[in-house]
């Protein structure tokens, strides 16, 4: 059975906590195609995956609070990213996770306007250098 995302959060070991984060969009792992057919194909190009995958970005959308977020968050700032995923099973004492390296790659302050919640967006785009690697929820 599906959960929702409530009770998830994000750590940035160099950056620490971003504020009150009200959601996460988690990667998408992609890997590009190369073409390889000759001449002598028919039909249909026919494809082979590159040797590589992009690892991804993590995107989150941040309650912006001027009390509270003091600075904006530094781009660029080497980090290792950690999603942990809400523990669902009252049997479990580990929730999963989604872990590897990376950084900053954009800030989006916040838009001001009557009647809205300030949200400011921050993207953290995985390196590659330490794949990211989901862990699982367990006991």
């Amino acid at each position: 059975m599906a959960d929702t995302g409530q009770g998830a959060s994000v750590t940035l070991a160099t950056t620490g906590s971003v504020g009150a984060v009200r959601s996460i969009t988690l990667p998408e792992f992609v890997i590009e195609a190369l073409e390889d057919h000759d001449l002598s194909t028919t039909g249909f190009k026919t494809k082979i995956p590159t040797d590589l995958a992009d690892p991804g970005e993590v995107t989150l959308e941040i309650l912006w609070d001027n009390s509270v977020n003091t600075e904006v968050p530094s781009i660029g700032v080497a980090e290792t990213v950690t999603v942990t995923w809400p523990i669902v099973t009252s049997t479990n004492t580990t929730a999963g996770k989604l872990e590897g390296t990376g950084f900053i790659s954009s800030v989006k302050l916040p838009d001001m306007n009557t009647g809205e919640l300030q949200v400011a967006t921050i993207t953290v785009m995985f390196d590659g250098k330490t794949d990211p690697a989901f862990t699982p929820e367990g006991a």
